[in-house]
C-alpha cells in the first residue's frame, strides 16, 4: 500500500517536472527576471492579504454545511480549512480534503465521512460558481467553438450535479436506489459505489432551501475574493487586460485544477493562465511571471500557515484520511 502510495507521488513530481519543462522551455530568461523584478512588490502582499481573508468566508460557508452536525465557530473551521489546504499543495490528488475532514472529526468529535460529505459539496458549488462565471464570460468575449464548447459542458455537468444534490437532499430515494444496486453489482464496482454513497450523504447537508441560497452566495464570494486576487497581481505586473480577462484567467486556472494529478496543481496552474493570458497578447514572460507569483501567493502562506497550525496542536498527518 505504502509503495503505491509512493509511486502516485513520485508520478505526480515527474508530471510536474514534464510541465515545468515546457513552461520554461522558450522563455527569454533574462526578460522573465525583468518582469520578476519590477513586479509591484505592494501590490502582491495585498494580493496575499485578500486570499487569507477569503479563507473566513469559506469557513463561514462550511459552517452553513455543517449546521445538521453541529455549531461551530468560524474562527474554529477556518485554520482546519487552511490546514485542508496546505496538505492539498504538497501532497497530490486533493488528498488534503480527506484530511480535513479527519482533523475535523478529531477536533470537533464528529463524523469523519459526514464532515468529508460537505467538503463534497463545497466542491460542487465551487464547480457550479466557476462553471456559471465561464457560461456569462462567453457572451462577453469572442472564444473559439472548442472553447465555448467546453464552457457549455463544464456548466452541463455541474448544473447536473447540483439538480441531483437537490433531489437528494430532499428525498431519500436516490440513495435508496443507489444502496439497491450496490447489492447486485460486482466487487471490482464498489469504489464507485462508495463514492455515490458519499455524495448523497453529503446532499443531506442541503436540507434547507435558506441553507441553499446561504452556501450559494458565499460561493459567490469566496469566488468573489480569489478574483480580486487575480486583478491585483495582474496589475502589480502591469498587465493591461480588460476585466472579462481576469474572468477567463480564474475560470481556466480552477477548471484545470479540478483535475490536476499534481500537488497544488504545480504545472497546471501556470499552464492554464499562459493558455488564458494568450488571447489578450500579453507577452509570453509576462504571462509567466503572472502565473508564478499568482500561484505562489495562494500556495505559501497557506502551507506555511497550514502546517504551524498542525505542529502547534500537535495533530500528525499520516497516511491519507488519518490524522493522530
Amino acid at each position: 500500500m505504502a509503495l503505491k502510495k509512493n509511486l502516485k507521488i513520485a508520478i505526480s513530481f515527474i508530471i510536474v517536472a514534464v510541465l515545468f519543462f515546457l513552461l520554461f522551455r522558450k522563455l527569454d530568461f533574462e526578460l522573465f527576471e525583468k518582469y520578476l523584478a519590477e513586479g509591484n512588490k505592494l501590490l502582491i502582499l495585498l494580493g496575499v492579504f485578500v486570499y487569507l481573508s477569503s479563507f473566513a468566508v469559506r469557513a463561514l460557508r462550511w459552517k452553513v454545511l455543517l449546521k445538521h452536525i453541529g455549531n461551530f465557530k468560524v474562527r474554529e473551521l477556518a485554520p482546519v480549512i487552511v490546514a485542508g489546504y496546505a496538505v492539498n499543495n504538497v501532497l497530490p490528488v486533493r488528498i488534503g480534503e480527506i484530511v480535513r475532514a479527519a482533523i475535523a472529526g478529531k477536533l470537533f468529535k464528529i463524523s469523519i465521512p459526514a464532515t468529508f460529505a460537505s467538503v463534497f459539496v463545497e466542491r460542487i458549488f465551487d464547480g457550479l460558481t466557476i462553471a456559471l462565471i465561464l457560461s456569462v464570460t462567453i457572451f462577453f468575449y469572442p472564444f473559439q467553438e472548442n472553447m465555448k464548447m467546453l464552457a457549455w459542458g463544464a456548466s452541463l455537468f455541474f448544473a447536473l450535479l447540483f439538480l441531483f444534490a437537490l433531489v437528494s437532499a430532499f428525498s431519500p430515494k436516490p440513495l435508496a436506489f443507489v444502496q439497491f444496486i450496490r447489492s447486485k453489482a460486482p466487487k471490482f464496482s464498489m469504489p464507485l459505489f462508495d463514492f455515490a454513497e458519499k455524495f448523497l450523504k453529503g446532499a443531506a447537508s442541503l436540507d434547507s432551501w435558506q441553507k441553499i441560497f446561504a452556501t450559494f452566495f458565499l460561493s459567490l464570494g469566496v469566488w468573489a475574493f480569489e478574483l480580486a486576487v487575480y486583478l491585483l497581481i495582474s496589475a502589480a505586473f502591469g498587465v493591461r487586460i480588460p476585466f472579462v480577462g481576469c474572468l477567463v484567467m480564474l475560470c481556466a486556472a480552477n477548471l484545470g485544477m479540478l483535475a490536476a494529478p499534481t500537488p497544488a496543481g504545480l504545472g497546471v496552474f501556470q499552464g492554464a493562465i499562459v493558455f488564458a493570458l494568450e488571447s489578450f497578447n500579453v507577452p509570453y514572460e509576462q504571462r509567466m511571471a503572472v502565473a508564478l507569483i499568482l500561484h505562489a501567493a495562494q500556495i505559501v502562506p497557506t502551507t506555511v500557515i497550514g502546517f504551524i497550525w498542525i505542529w502547534v496542536k500537535n495533530l500528525s498527518v499520516g497516511a491519507p484520511g488519518t490524522v493522530s
